[in-house]
């Protein structure tokens, strides 16, 4: 299931190398990853002309690790720093459905590290996560529909996209603005809206609470995702009476270590929802759970690189 375990991230991103470190910790036969683990990887990069400085990185994973343990706190964060600071190991409670849950952000997250055949299996677990914390955060009242490409249950929008877009405008109470000519004649895909909400307001009149979301493991396409379901965007085809409510959901960890944003110049108008928002949100709305089945989460423990 998994590849390419010696590449280490682009960057410098902080976020980033630690989630390196903890997947290495996860799959590690002694449920570790040091110091010396870093250094040898180092070793073996430079030998095909892929430097970074494995002390600089090493402090500063050692440091961001540090600072998940108190902002996810001990009872959601499965890792430990050993005391001298050269040791990151696994201290996963499998009786622990937070712990659980962020093992499976932390896949959903390392998506460069998952054999290809696999990614859209992760991806749309993580999408019916995101359906069942979206929910929550709607109004109550409100309808929620999926939008993907391959549909299923909370999916009832069938057909080519422009078929699907004309029963969300049907569904959103506005004159769809658009024609099928405007599409690709074999496009079944979602027009990077992956989930929408309204609420009726107990009447039929235009005018209602609208949101729509779209979600995505890759840690860099957030950047241009995030707004694939804007208004921005749609609006034009959508005239609905005012611009709706944007979500972003992803997997990553997506914050400097003084528990501001990363990349906050990147960020649009939308709502970004990342590791540390989904779980205390499932915490919040208790659907630990509740929450969809992550069986890779076994499979990938059971995994062994060393």
């Amino acid at each position: 299931m998994l590849n390419f375990l010696d590449k280490p991230p682009k960057g410098t991103d902080s976020f980033l190398w630690t989630d390196f470190a903890e997947l290495h910790a996860l799959i590690h036969p002694d449920q570790c990853f040091s110091r010396g683990d870093l250094v040898g990887i180092e070793n073996r990069c430079n030998d095909v002309g892929q430097r970074f400085d494995s002390e600089k990185r090493w402090r500063e994973m050692s440091d961001f690790s540090g600072i998940r343990q108190k902002e996810f706190n001990m009872e959601s964060y499965p890792f430990k720093i050993s005391d001298d600071k050269d040791t990151i190991y696994l201290d996963l409670d499998t009786n622990n459905p937070a712990q659980k849950f962020y093992i499976g952000l932390l896949i959903a997250s390392s998506m460069r590290y998952i054999k290809s055949k696999r990614q859209g299996e992760i991806a749309r677990i993580f999408e019916q996560i995101c359906f069942t914390l979206f929910s929550c955060l709607m109004p109550f009242g409100s309808e929620i529909r999926a939008t993907w490409a391959n549909g299923g249950p909370e999916a009832p929008y069938r057909g080519t996209l422009y078929q699907k877009m004309v029963e969300i405008a049907k569904d959103i109470r506005c004159t769809a603005n658009f024609k099928q000519r405007d599409f690709k004649d074999n496009d079944r895909g979602d027009g990077g809206i992956d989930l929408i909400s309204w609420h009726c307001m107990s009447d039929s009149r235009e005018g209602m609470p609208i949101a729509f979301a779209q979600c995505g493991c890759s840690k860099d396409d957030w950047r241009f995702k995030q707004l694939e379901a804007s208004w921005a965007k749609h609006l034009r085809h959508l005239p609905v009476m005012h611009p709706w409510a944007t979500y972003y959901f992803l997997p990553l960890d997506l914050r400097e270590s003084d528990g501001d944003w990363a990349y906050k110049s990147d960020i649009g108008q939308a709502i970004i929802v990342d590791r540390l928002r989904l779980l205390r949100l499932a915490s919040q709305y208790k659907l630990l759970d509740q929450l969809p089945a992550m069986p890779f989460i076994d499979e990938v423990k059971a995994f062994r690189y060393s």
